[in-house]
């Protein structure tokens, strides 16, 4: 019986194999077609990489005469297929630190224990509290002096309650529905888990074909029934959320399916024992990474245990869009601190609500009146709107911003004994935009920079600089719908003046602006006094 025996390659070859499989993307068959003149033969592998097909007359090329499968195959050219699977299968990237120390490419984002600016002891023992004690009680006396004038003038008629009081129920329900259908990713790794499908073939395809559909449908789905705008504003971003939820778990879990794949691969492979040195070490360090790799994630539960209802439905529960499988917790509700967080949710509403009926919604139907008037006249008349809108609009926005960021979120934490309380970072301090994008939402920074920053640059090979732009311009459109949702027309004004950021955070790092902090933090606040407020009038008069 003739055996055959493993391909001894020369040096050049084993180059070529391996930066083939550091390639960061999948090699063309230009690649393929190059490393087979170079070498002539071999692309070496073992049998799992890919079944052997049948050669010209009929028999297979790599079968022993007793018609048993060989321990090693040796393929005639290298095929984008057989190269791609051995990239795939037999990683050897930049896994390993200088000092031999695996690196995890799940590191970018780090859950802690962690408390919000304005709750921690640092605040409370801040020389400039005073400050913000006064800011609330300034903000609670201007709210009782417009609701006393309010009522002596219209009495206890509101547009803005009746506008939030419309298609309550449907509107939840629709919430609701829209929640019930993230469940849809949990099924799919559930059945990757059963060996029903596979998340490299196609699991992932339904996600991402889900993930597209759940945006598009629910918010035509809202416009088709005519909520109102708040109603209708509401449901996108919670539907924007939900899918940062869900993406995020999809591809953690997708990740890590890969990672475990390619731990099988390895150790069945490496137990052949035909392969030589130099391939054998390459096997041995895919295994060293992989182990490293899931036992990283979790000290309680080692991947693909989380795969459970209880676990996605707790992660659906938490005030984050990132998953992992363990979160800092706390030990216990503090209700004392829940029952003040909940009362300040109703009670910055109440304000809101009061600054939008006596202060906005007069200036808002003065910008719609605008409409009527020919485009020079409404020029003419849009610099005094804006400056009306700027005061109103500029307290809304940090309502906005205490409301959802330390008040609803630190609820949510508090009840769920969620441990990381980091939602935001004293951006209130910026000199630029990109400072700014890193601080005012940290929930959804840290979302960006792992599923659309790392991701761009470890899928596509995108540079650091591009990956940042294509950052910015996904957050960007995603914006511009939002502006499509409340008022039904694309325009393009914030993706613009967004995207004008990039050039703006460039002009930050120049040596003349580093050295200027409060330059830089007043150009800071005066983009933040004037751009919601250009955003609205623009989008309302022109």
């Amino acid at each position: 019986m003739r055996v055959k025996t493993p391909h001894k390659m020369d040096a050049d070859e084993l180059r070529r194999i391996e930066s083939l499989a550091q390639m960061p993307k999948r090699p063309s068959i230009n690649d393929a077609a190059e490393y087979a003149r170079s070498s002539g033969a071999t692309l070496i592998g073992s049998t799992p990489l890919a079944s052997p097909g049948p050669n010209k007359s009929g028999n297979s090329s790599d079968s022993n005469e007793d018609g048993s499968e060989p321990q090693v195959k040796l393929l005639k050219r290298a095929t984008e297929e057989d190269v791609y699977e051995l990239r795939s299968k037999v990683r050897v990237k930049k896994r390993y630190q200088e000092d031999g120390v695996p690196k995890s490419n799940l590191s970018d984002v780090r859950f802690k224990d962690a408390q919000s600016l304005l709750d921690g002891e640092e605040s409370a023992q801040n020389p400039f509290r005073g400050f913000y004690v006064l800011f609330w009680l300034g903000v609670a006396v201007r709210s009782l002096n417009s609701i006393v004038n309010y009522y002596l003038e219209y009495g206890f008629s509101s547009q803005i309650v009746e506008i939030l009081a419309r298609d309550l129920i449907w509107i939840g329900l629709t919430d609701l529905a829209m929640y019930l259908c993230t469940y849809f990713v949990f099924a799919v790794h559930y059945l990757v888990k059963r060996g029903v499908i596979s998340w490299d073939k196609s699991g992932w395809i339904f996600v991402s074909l889900f993930e597209l559909w759940f945006v598009m449908f629910f918010m035509a789905y809202a416009q088709s029934k005519n909520y109102p705008w708040v109603g209708k504003i509401f449901l996108f971003l919670h539907s924007l959320v939900l899918l940062m939820k869900m993406h995020s778990y999809a591809f953690y879990n997708g990740y890590l399916w890969n990672i475990h794949y390619e731990l099988t691969f390895s150790e069945n492979a490496l137990k052949k024992n035909t392969f030589e040195p130099h391939v054998e070490e390459l096997l041995q360090k895919s295994i060293k990474f992989c182990k490293f790799e899931i036992s990283s994630q979790s000290k309680s539960t080692e991947f693909p245990r989380n795969i459970t209802l209880k676990n996605f439905f707790t992660y659906t529960m938490f005030p984050t869009v990132v998953y992992q499988i363990d979160y800092p917790r706390t030990e216990r509700v503090r209700f004392r601190y829940l029952t003040s967080k909940i009362c300040a949710v109703f009670g910055v509403i109440m304000l809101m609500v009061v600054l939008a009926q006596h202060s906005m919604y007069p200036i808002a139907m003065r910008a719609i009146a605008l409409r009527e008037l020919p485009l020079l006249e409404r020029v003419w008349y849009y610099p005094k709107l804006l400056l009306d809108l700027v005061p109103p609009f500029l307290l809304m926005y940090i309502l906005v911003f205490y409301l959802i960021w330390d008040a609803i979120l630190n609820a949510i934490a508090e009840l769920t004994c969620f441990g990381d309380r980091e939602f935001y970072g004293p951006w209130w301090n910026c000199v630029s935009w990109d400072e700014f994008a890193r601080l005012w939402n940290v929930p959804v920074h840290k979302f960006l920079l792992r599923h659309v920053y790392h991701s761009s640059i470890s899928a596509f090979n995108c540079s650091k600089g591009t990956a940042t732009v294509l950052t910015f311009l996904i957050s960007s459109i995603v914006h511009e719908l939002s502006m499509y949702v409340l008022f039904n027309k694309l325009r393009g004004y914030l993706l613009l003046l967004q995207m004008f950021q990039l050039p703006l955070a460039a002009l930050s790092k120049t040596k003349w602006m580093r050295e200027k902090k409060t330059l830089g933090n007043v150009i800071f606040w005066f983009g933040i006094a004037t751009g919601p407020s250009l955003m609205c009038t623009l989008y309302l008069t022109f």
